[in-house]
């Protein structure tokens, strides 16, 4: 079993995977986006934001791998709002 969220630095990111239908292939495929919000949020209104990966046409072929696709997108984006100006 994999999570499919984690804390990054007070944020909560939440994976959601979806399988996909590629070239009508019997082979799995699968997508992620990833919602970002503050960790302490009971609300969980988190929106959903694409990946890049994802966005543009590309897929994985396993949901492990689309978590993590999402994820590490998610702790970018984190790291990019955290930078000092």
């Amino acid at each position: 079993m994999f999570h499919n969220n984690m804390v990054y630095k007070g944020y909560r990111l939440t994976a959601r995977v979806s399988r996909i239908s590629v070239g009508g292939s019997d082979r799995p495929a699968f997508t992620a986006t990833v919602a970002v919000e503050y960790a302490g949020d009971q609300d969980k209104l988190g929106e959903s934001h694409a990946v890049p990966l994802f966005e543009s046409g590309g897929f994985v072929s396993t949901p492990g791998m689309a978590v993590d696709a999402a994820i590490n997108h998610g702790r970018r984006m984190v790291d990019a709002h955290a930078r000092p100006a």
